[in-house]
């Protein structure tokens, strides 16, 4: 099977796709797209309508949405599952990860900051706060989510790490980037749980300063 995966350094969707095809020991041919100025209109004609990424091209057919992605990558390969063995604890991995992508993720992205700017004229400082205050809301909610579970496990649901893993190291990496520099103190399972993921080769490798559209020049980096 041959798959190219569309995506760049700095997207946490694309993060989470990297890192279950690592898990699952799938090869991919990476194809970094610039989001400059938009994605370019031949990405959107030919690849994906939403002008969005991460995009796979599983065979020449193209697949878009991460959590979709992920599904498909957990279905389709075999190697460590990125689910947990119990029902409950399956449904409440994908819940948090849900949290993620459907909570947080929506309300903090590019396009959502740039409509602040444009439309309402707000501030750098002002969209700053935006983002901030979204971040601590959803975490505060995962943190919650984890200090409920019946039974502590060294990641989120399970003894290995499964979806809701895979979603919560980008989006910590990003609340750490340059510019937000989030206080996670008050977070301390999240934290934790990051630290041992990050540990794992297959997270290492799915970071964005390993892709190789990482930019030497730090101002570069945006």
């Amino acid at each position: 099977m041959n798959l190219k995966l569309y995506s760049r350094y700095r997207n946490s969707a694309g993060q989470r796709v990297r890192t279950s095809l690592n898990i699952k020991g799938v090869g991919y041919e990476y194809i970094a797209v610039s989001l400059a100025g938009g994605a370019p209109d031949s990405y959107r004609k030919e690849i994906n309508p939403q002008a969005l990424i991460p995009s796979l091209l599983i065979d020449g057919e193209i697949v878009t949405q991460s959590t979709a992605l992920i599904e498909f990558i957990e279905e389709r390969f075999e190697g460590p599952s990125l689910l947990p063995d119990d029902p409950v604890a399956r449904a409440r991995s994908r819940a948090f990860s849900q949290v993620i992508a459907c909570e947080i993720h929506p309300v903090i992205g590019p396009k959502i900051q740039r409509h602040l700017r444009a439309t309402f004229d707000a501030a750098k400082e002002d969209t700053l706060a935006w983002y901030r205050h979204w971040l601590h809301h959803g975490f505060a909610t995962l943190e919650e989510l984890l200090r409920r579970r019946p039974a502590a496990t060294a990641f989120c649901y399970d003894k290995k790490p499964t979806f809701g893993d895979i979603y919560l190291v980008p989006q910590l990496y990003n609340a750490r980037r340059a510019g937000v520099e989030l206080d996670l103190s008050a977070y301390p399972l999240l934290t934790e749980i990051d630290e041992r993921c990050r540990a794992l080769p297959e997270f290492e490798r799915a970071m964005p300063e390993n892709q190789p559209d990482f930019p030497a020049n730090p101002a570069d980096r945006r």
